[in-house]
């Protein structure tokens, strides 16, 4: 095919080096020819990541790079920004496109053209064998808080302009999942492409960003809720929302050493619902014993969590 381009794939970059130019390469792979990309790399990004972004030259390509670090989301606002085409795509540089992924996408657009956003399953591959992770192919707009779409959609650029882009208050993380409630809110319809659309790579770096994300979880919940009175005007969905946010924002900083917060957000989740988890009654009780009790207490947790892995898969995409 050869036509003008319709879709950009808008990828950002920090510290991914060699993956960045897999990434690339997935890109010229697409079996549809109607796009053009824009490369955006974030201040502080490593050296070889900077050598691969400068070594990259395309005529489909546009590349700019922050002299500071700004975070993820400020980095795909401004790929948005750069965007020329109807539709943008956008992916982290440590990711893939499928072959098809264009094609895919613009032949949803055309069967749905009310569509502000089109999205579909992922292949994820990396630290574990590959698998799929399925993603509900129409959710009610009362189910969005907990069956949204993956960030990683192809918008309609129009709609991101409309809604003011990711907002900054969440500029290193859930920057997509708040998005993605001022799509419900606005009565913006997203379709499901019906195949896998794209591949997420799970790494050792993504997993560590995963964990600092779950530390501050409640906190980026509780902002979310209150920017959007709407979506959670029902008072079980809002606390289906925060209690889940509550119990991982615990572990998290349980784990983490932080005794005095692990214990606060505890209490909350204890309070919306969760007391028959016994692990928060031992998050709390922690707060009060001595050094070497609480250290008893956190390898017999361990202990069940590590027993848990083995039968378990806990996926690092998403907040």
């Amino acid at each position: 095919m050869g036509s003008e381009p319709l879709i950009t794939i808008g990828i950002t970059c920090f510290r991914e080096g060699d993956w960045l130019l897999e990434c690339w390469e997935s890109v010229l792979a697409q079996t549809d020819d109607r796009w053009e990309a824009v490369l955006v790399m974030d201040g502080g990004a490593d050296e070889r990541t900077r050598e691969i972004f400068t070594a990259l030259d395309h005529p489909k390509l546009r590349k700019y790079a922050f002299t500071e670090n700004v975070g993820p989301y400020p980095a795909r606002n401004k790929a948005f920004e750069l965007t020329d085409t109807p539709y943008h795509f956008y992916l982290d540089g440590d990711d893939q496109l499928v072959p098809e992924s264009v094609a895919l996408m613009l032949e949803a657009f055309t069967r749905h053209p009310d569509a502000g956003f089109v999205y579909g399953d992922y292949e994820v591959f990396g630290i574990d064998n590959s698998h799929l992770w399925k993603w509900p192919v129409d959710p009610l707009p009362e189910e969005i808080p907990d069956k949204r779409p993956p960030g990683a959609c192809v918008y309609v650029k129009a709609v991101w302009q409309q809604l003011g882009g990711f907002c900054l208050h969440f500029a290193r993380g859930a920057g997509d999942c708040d998005f993605h409630l001022t799509l419900a809110e606005s009565e913006i319809r997203g379709y499901h492409c019906g195949r896998v659309y794209y591949r997420y790579r799970e790494n050792s770096e993504g997993v560590s960003r995963s964990r600092k994300k779950q530390l501050v979880m409640a906190e980026l919940r509780e902002l979310m809720v209150r920017r959007h009175p709407r979506i959670f005007a029902d008072r079980n969905r809002r606390i289906r929302f925060l209690s889940y946010s509550y119990k991982i924002a615990a572990c998290a900083n349980y784990w983490s050493g932080d005794i005095r917060a692990a214990t606060k957000w505890a209490r909350k989740a204890i309070y919306y619902g969760s007391w028959s988890q016994r692990y928060l009654w031992a998050i709390m009780l922690a707060a009060y014993l001595p050094v070497s009790l609480e250290h008893r207490s956190r390898q017999y947790w361990q202990k069940k969590i590590d027993s848990k892995k083995l039968n378990s898969h806990t996926s690092t995409k998403g907040i």
